[in-house]
């Protein structure tokens, strides 16, 4: 049986539903095995502009893409749980697990509040430029970061529900029968059984994912105008 039917079904008037977008229906896919390997902002240009671009998006960055790698073992993780009590040894699965997402989520929920003070940094960095355009490219890049941000943050606040829910149920207290198929179960909608489809995991991911695209490519278009000698 499903983690959903087994621990959060009896939690969700707890548990506040992932601000993410409509699920579709359809399962969702494991993330992608590795995240894109974006390079670091280098300029040749020395002014508070230019610093304050290369310091502060490299400081907002590279972080979140340390999330992203920490994601992709939350993915696997989430994949395990759907399906741990179809084994005879759930309870170790179980405990190994519980184990896995309090310590990705603790890893997770610290990053947070750095991350978000270089993106406000970045922000607030636009007005070194007198050079309207400039100031805007700026402000472009540090927003995408932000909608980057504010996708981690909501699934990792998610992930740190989950860690506490896990730590909270007894797993000792309930009979799981084997093959995990239960009449309640029966007449669940597929979805509500998987849980990467209760937390957005896929959608939330793909707009982590572009949103960091994005950044990276008004970087270097700010680079190679500003920051660059002629």
């Amino acid at each position: 049986m499903t983690i959903f039917a087994l621990i959060l079904a009896p939690l969700l008037a707890l548990i506040p539903p992932a601000a993410g977008p409509a699920s579709s229906g359809s399962p969702a896919p494991s993330p992608s095995p590795t995240p894109r390997a974006l390079k670091t902002i280098v300029t040749v240009v020395s002014s508070p502009y230019c610093n304050a671009l290369a310091d502060h998006f490299n400081s907002a960055l590279v972080p979140m893409i340390a999330n992203d790698r920490t994601f992709d073992a939350v993915g696997v993780q989430l994949d395990q749980m759907n399906d741990m009590f179809d084994y005879p040894d759930y309870v170790n699965r179980f405990l190994k697990l519980r184990g896995q997402i309090v310590k990705e989520s603790d890893t997770l929920i610290a990053s947070l509040k750095p991350i978000q003070q270089q993106v406000d940094r970045l922000m607030d960095s636009a007005a070194l430029s007198t050079d309207p355009q400039a100031q805007q490219q700026m402000r472009d890049a540090a927003m995408q970061l932000r909608i980057a941000y504010q996708h981690q943050f909501q699934l990792s606040s998610d992930m740190q529900r989950l860690a506490q829910d896990m730590m909270q149920y007894d797993v000792l207290a309930h009979r799981h029968p084997l093959g995990g198929w239960t009449p309640a179960q029966n007449s669940m909608p597929q979805e509500a059984l998987d849980i990467k489809t209760y937390y957005h995991f896929k959608q939330q991911r793909q707009t982590i994912d572009g949103a960091e695209d994005k950044a990276v490519d008004l970087g270097y278009s700010i680079a190679e105008q500003h920051c660059t000698k002629p």
